[in-house]
């Protein structure tokens, strides 16, 4: 099952309309050890061969940045995905390809030894482990020929903080005006990370601007349906969460009667322009990444009130 490179980059650059159906697309590929793994198609910016990667290699033996290239005009870090899952070392001369990702408009890449395809999977099809030791966010199953094979999705998010990249809000200190500058409505947010949700805690506390933390886009809707739509003057949504995600928020407010008016900020970690795209074309009004405060402050006054001359 050998995917040309080529034909997998369409699939990323058309972001189907899988959040109508609850799915989540993965694309699957093997390690170089032939462990089935997989990364969430939304986080992919683009699938590279190795032709196209001429690398300045890292000489640090000890490190998982194997180096830097420059792919298609931007310069990329390149990790050894096996050596950071605790694979036993290999021959670099089976891969075939690179995936590129795109998280925090920062972009970071890994080589594989096939890629097997793009797979669609509902959410009730992927299972969350119990340790984060594990290094990955569920487990569910591909078929491989005529037999069903565990597959790992693997957490990123980790994989880029290992390596030294910023992925998460860092501390915010807002305008020395703050709560009586907003309207006194509050703020819904959906936020599966424990880390995220205190940082975004901390961020609408310095503010003085009420909020409600839900820990999954399933609870926040529900929250939705059930509210005095007055009293909501926001909605701040993660991308990838478990059993309802960000799009599925978009799609679900945008199509109700009662919600559509109520404006949708995306915070995520997922930046490449397929999903910056794909959630203003469901009716978001912007995606920020989730190491840009200030980003965030800015769309939060605009749509919860004015604070003339503060410095953003």
């Amino acid at each position: 099952m050998n995917y040309e490179p080529n034909d997998l980059q369409k699939n990323v650059e058309k972001m189907t309309g899988s959040h109508l159906n609850n799915i989540m697309q993965l694309a699957v590929f093997y390690t170089a050890n032939y462990e089935i793994y997989a990364i969430n198609v939304a986080k992919i910016q683009n699938f590279v061969i190795l032709d196209e990667i001429d690398m300045v290699p890292n000489r640090d033996p000890k490190s998982v940045i194997k180096g830097v290239a420059q792919v298609r005009d931007e310069l990329v870090t390149f990790v050894d995905l096996d050596s950071w899952l605790g694979m036993p070392k290999y021959d670099p001369s089976v891969f075939t390809a690179g995936v590129v990702c795109n998280l925090n408009c920062r972009r970071i890449g890994f080589f594989v030894r096939d890629i097997i395809g793009i797979v669609d999977k509902y959410s009730f099809e992927l299972k969350i482990p119990d340790s984060r030791e594990l290094k990955i966010l569920y487990v569910t199953s591909v078929k491989i020929g005529d037999k069903e094979k565990p597959c790992a999705v693997f957490d990123v998010e980790r994989l880029m903080i290992d390596c030294g990249f910023p992925t998460e809000m860092p501390p915010f200190t807002p305008p020395t005006k703050e709560s009586s500058a907003f309207i006194s409505k509050k703020v819904l947010i959906a936020e599966d990370s424990g880390s995220a949700a205190r940082k975004l805690t901390d961020f609408f506390d310095s503010l003085g601007i009420t909020h409600e933390l839900y820990p999954d886009g399933a609870a926040l809707i529900s929250r939705l349906d059930s509210i005095d739509i007055d009293e909501v003057g926001l909605v701040v949504t993660d991308i990838e969460m478990p059993v309802r995600d960000g799009f599925q928020v978009i799609a679900h407010i945008k199509r109700s009667e009662k919600l559509n008016r109520l404006p949708v900020v995306v915070n995520s970690s997922m930046t490449s322009g397929g999903v910056v795209e794909k959630v203003k074309r469901l009716g978001a009004v912007d995606l920020v990444n989730k190491s840009d405060p200030r980003a965030l402050f800015a769309l939060v006054k605009h749509y919860m009130g004015s604070m003339e001359n503060a410095d953003v």
